[in-house]
């Protein structure tokens, strides 16, 4: 679509307006569909180094870009430089190709549909309720196995730290179960 905005606006002499309104729609179609497309790709622990990169890449690129684009105009004029972003434009259509043919060689996991990306990542195990009273007092249970209990907070620090390392962590003597035993510990 936005190659079609700027061959418009390359070579004919009608009015900017539509184009330029179709060309921001665009875009805004591209920025909801290819950022969550990173969560499919990369592993979750990686994410935030990913959006990360992603960004500052494209904050280069419009840099950049528009730099370059200011140094054409002011050299050969505004047909160059429609056909400079042309030109960008194709190559962006050559790369999401390649992405597509190769996505689909791997299983076209990006094309999947809602529905079909919910069937892959449910779990294969089916949650059953429990009616009789059986002195669990579990009502949930998945193929027999009883549900995750959450943690707490403090759970979750300590499960974290322990990964740290033992010689690098300590438990703080306030949450030793000996200094709770002997209130003067505290002190």
């Amino acid at each position: 679509m936005t190659l079609g905005c700027h061959v418009y606006m390359a070579f004919t002499f009608w009015s900017p307006y539509v184009p330029m309104v179709v060309m921001g729609l665009s875009y805004s179609i591209v920025a909801c569909a290819l950022w969550p497309l990173v969560a499919l790709v990369v592993p979750e622990h990686q994410l935030g180094t990913a959006y990360g990169i992603m960004q500052s890449i494209q904050n280069l690129g419009l840099a950049l870009i528009n730099m370059a684009a200011g140094a054409i105009v002011d050299a050969k004029g505004y047909l160059f430089l429609e056909m400079f972003f042309c030109a960008w434009l194709c190559l962006a259509l050559m790369c999401s190709i390649l992405l597509y043919l190769a996505d689909a060689a791997k299983g076209g996991k990006l094309n999947m549909s809602t529905k079909q990306r919910n069937e892959m990542q449910a779990p294969k195990s089916t949650l059953t309720f429990s009616t009789e009273d059986d002195g669990n007092n579990v009502p949930y249970s998945y193929d027999g196995q009883t549900s995750i209990q959450p943690r707490s907070a403090q759970q979750l620090r300590f499960r974290y730290l322990s990964r740290v390392g033992k010689n690098q962590f300590q438990v703080p003597v306030s949450h030793r179960s000996s200094a709770l035993a002997y209130p003067h510990l505290l002190k």
